[in-house]
């Protein structure tokens, strides 16, 4: 083996190690991105949980109760009914 040789074969090890490097990089890079989108719908999904387990505990809370008419007011509100001398005012500012 020549001298010529022996740099050609560090030089190639070099250009191989930063490539290597490199691609690692890249991965890393991926890697982080991907694990912060995950957590965004981690927490999308938590307070998902949140808001459907307070909405059960409240539907619990009134299945649970003896009057009756309480449910069934309950139940006749989320389906739009009103009494029929009762009101209903809308808040339509924007943003709400």
């Amino acid at each position: 083996m020549t001298r010529t040789s022996g740099r050609r074969h560090s030089k190639i090890m070099i250009v191989t190690i930063a490539a290597v490097i490199l691609f690692a990089g890249s991965m890393y890079g991926a890697l982080i991105s991907d694990i912060n989108q995950k957590r965004t719908t981690l927490d999308a999904l938590n307070a998902e949980y949140e808001e459907l387990s307070a909405d059960n505990e409240e539907i619990n809370s009134l299945i649970n109760e003896t009057d009756e008419a309480k449910l069934y007011e309950h139940l006749a509100r989320e389906r739009g009914y009103v009494y029929p001398d009762e009101k209903i005012y809308y808040d339509v500012t924007p943003g709400n």
